[in-house]
């Protein structure tokens, strides 16, 4: 491989990984967390919610293992989009498609995080004398349709970007090589897609019924 081809396929690969891991596997996590505000309830959400403030090191672990992983996903990926040669000619229609829908899917995706963290993480600091963000926080929040409308689209690039991120991961990483296997994939990961997404908008109901 020569040196004008390594870079750009270490950072794809890098992107990939640091898309899943950590990015992906909080994504899904914090699917899992909201859900419970509409399959168990207010009050088991706001238990969830005081255990994960209670983790030693959050601060560390929400900057450092969240926070510059989804930044640098977003850079390189922008980076290798704008400067990069892709061979995304090469592709079929349809994975022409997703090539483009996972590029702007994933510029949506990182403005909605970025309010998304400002609103429900950072303002209410200095906003309220809360000392950790409650259920009722969260379902002032949403009041504002405009804020249930970007929480909507937000969430559908984002579970989008997810999922057929997922599914890029196993192709650039050599675990999915055969059309066999990736047929099988493209299934799994839209399930997995599909279950991400369902807990995301069943919290958003119970938040704005609340």
């Amino acid at each position: 491989m020569s040196e004008s081809n390594s870079a750009p396929f270490l950072l794809r690969r890098f992107q990939s990984l640091l898309g899943i891991i950590p990015v992906g596997a909080f994504f899904a996590e914090h699917a899992f967390t909201n859900g419970l505000a509409f399959f168990q309830g207010m009050e088991h959400w706001d238990e969830a919610v005081a255990f994960i403030n209670g983790l030693p090191l959050l601060l560390f672990m929400e900057i450092f293992l969240i926070g510059v992983p989804i930044i640098l996903h977003a850079l390189i990926g922008i980076y290798i989009w704008i400067f990069c040669e892709t061979n995304v000619q090469h592709y079929g229609y349809f994975r022409n498609w997703l090539y483009t829908l996972q590029r702007w899917t994933g510029i949506i995706a990182i403005v909605f995080i970025g309010y998304h963290v400002y609103k429900l993480r950072i303002e209410w600091h200095y906003t309220t004398d809360l000392h950790i963000v409650n259920s009722g926080y969260v379902a002032a929040y949403f009041h504002e349709l405009w804020h249930v409308i970007f929480y909507f689209v937000g969430i559908s690039a984002a579970t989008f970007h997810f999922a057929n991120g997922l599914w890029n991961f196993g192709v650039k990483w050599g675990i999915t090589v055969g059309e066999r296997a990736q047929v099988i994939s493209c299934y799994i990961c839209t399930a997995i897609g599909v279950a991400v997404y369902v807990f995301f908008m069943a919290s958003l109901y119970a938040f704005t019924t609340a």
